[in-house]
């Protein structure tokens, strides 16, 4: 061996050994633990609601169709012991909603009044089944016992229950699925009328009955 041959292994060396250091300290790939983007879940359908059959009847507007046709049949005037008119406010005659009665139950008070002063109240509410005419006519009672000393009336269809006091008259009746009041506020005569008023109430309500009624179903449509 010469001595430039020498002189390259020491240097060899260094250079094996820097080579070694290098890799020992070169810095080990990191673990990439960034989290992937959850994906996003595709849309829930959102179904669309039922479509009614077409047959359909809304409960409500047969009630309201029974009872538009019952106020436009009742008498005007309606003579029990005074002549009772029907209120009129812009030429139209008055009708009032009685609130309280959920649909599809429907509910309207018509006021009557006199010459001499005296005002009244007829008062109908349509249900859709006895059971729910029944419970009004309990409720309305015990509400009405509170003011007056409420009695049964042989001489009418029952449940009936009449009473007179302070905060006027009343006459309750339960027919089916109708619930129907007299409500006499104030009468002027030296008799009260409640009885009289009960009675030509009962009477118009049976007379026309199939007539109100018939409205539920509408005109016949034509064969095509």
């Amino acid at each position: 061996m010469n001595g430039a041959t020498l002189q390259l292994r020491p240097s060899l060396f260094l250079a094996l050994l820097a080579a070694l250091v290098f890799t020992a300290c070169r810095p080990v790939d990191t673990l990439d633990i960034t989290p992937s983007p959850t994906p996003t879940p595709p849309p829930t359908a959102t179904p669309s609601p039922t479509p009614p059959p077409a047959d359909f009847v809304d409960p409500y507007e047969v009630n309201a169709s029974i009872m538009g046709r019952l106020i436009e049949l009742l008498p005007d005037p309606l003579p029990a012991v005074e002549e009772w008119k029907r209120v009129y406010e812009s030429g139209e005659a008055e009708v009032r909603n009685i609130r309280g009665i959920r649909r599809p139950a429907i509910g309207r008070a018509i006021p009557y009044t006199t010459q001499q002063g005296s005002s009244m109240l007829l008062n109908f509410i349509i249900f859709d089944d006895e059971a729910a005419a029944a419970a009004e006519f309990e409720r309305k009672h015990g509400l009405r016992s509170a003011d007056v000393n409420l009695e049964e009336d042989a001489a009418f269809r029952t449940p009936n229950a009449f009473g007179s006091g302070l905060y006027g008259s009343f006459a309750l009746f339960q027919i089916d699925n109708y619930f129907v009041e007299v409500y006499v506020e104030i009468f002027t005569t030296s008799v009260s009328p409640l009885s009289a008023l009960a009675t030509e109430a009962i009477k118009f309500f049976e007379r026309n009955r199939a007539d109100f009624e018939a409205a539920a179903t509408g005109p016949e449509e034509e064969d095509g």
